[in-house]
């Protein structure tokens, strides 16, 4: 009697983890910092950052460097584009050493990120990307584990910006602001614009107060973090905290002590 193998169906799962901290631990367990590498352009000699890696598991992990363009769209959610393809992209200034990670069971090391800029590469506004970490040895690490159905793979995203030499102007403007509403949730949207040459890393916080009870309700400040001549929506959900009635909603914009508050405001009757 003969019989035939019947192959194992497994689902795979890409699980991005964009570092928003300066650690971030994947779920299968490495972690990466720092989140964001800075590198300014200064004519022709290289410059080399390092980013440490660590394998919190009981397995052998391997990684796989890349690059990619990002920018955001309407609503400041990240868009990903092949290296090269935005007139912003930094991708083709670094080299990544090395390229495969190869990290044993609580094994540490360093991932060289290093900037090879040219004259002929020198510009007078910000580039960026995105480097990619991705697991390559997915398949192996379920064997391992002994998951039969679902196999995850993990990527880390490290945000890359190379600024020019000389300084650049920074400048940011709340253009415009509207309630609106997501099902049963009351919503503020906040249009920001960054209008200036350099990147800003700016807290937007919101302020509801009654103009019947003068009562004041503080939400929590929101992270804004924006590129040159880059716009888009902030959208918050407005706290359960805040009950209907007439309302003067304040918005402000803080991007450091180096730049004037930008502060809106808007009547509304929220139900």
């Amino acid at each position: 009697m003969t019989g035939s193998l019947i192959p194992r169906m497994s689902t795979l799962f890409l699980i991005l983890c964009l570092i928003k901290n300066s650690l971030c631990q994947a779920q299968v367990g490495f972690q990466i910092s720092p989140a964001k590498l800075y590198f300014t352009q200064k004519g022709t000699a290289e410059q080399t950052a390092r980013l440490h890696v660590t394998n919190t598991m009981n397995v052998r992990l391997v990684l796989q460097t890349s690059c990619s363009d990002w920018r955001r769209d309407s609503m400041g959610t990240k868009t990903y584009y092949p290296a090269g393809s935005l007139s912003t992209s930094c991708c083709s200034l670094f080299k990544f050493t090395p390229s495969i990670i190869e990290l044993a069971p609580g094994e540490a090391r360093d991932v060289l990120v290093t900037l090879v800029a040219s004259p002929q590469a020198k510009t007078s506004f910000v580039r960026n990307g995105m480097l990619f970490l991705t697991q390559s040895n997915e398949q192996e690490m379920a064997r391992l584990q002994g998951a039969s159905q679902f196999v995850i793979k993990v990527q880390m995203g490290v945000h890359l910006y190379v600024q020019p030499e000389e300084g650049l102007q920074p400048e940011i403007a709340i253009t415009g602001m509207e309630v609106a509403k997501s099902g049963e949730q009351n919503l503020v949207k906040v249009q920001v614009h960054n209008v200036g040459g350099a990147m800003l890393e700016s807290q937007l916080r919101l302020e509801y107060l009654n103009l019947e009870t003068m009562e004041e309700v503080k939400a929590e400040a929101i992270p804004v973090n924006t590129l040159p001549k880059e716009g888009f929506k902030v959208t918050a959900a407005i706290p359960s905290t805040v009950p209907p009635g007439k309302y003067l909603i304040v918005a402000i914009l803080d991007s450091g002590p180096s730049q004037a508050l930008k502060v809106a405001e808007l009547e509304a009757v929220l139900k």
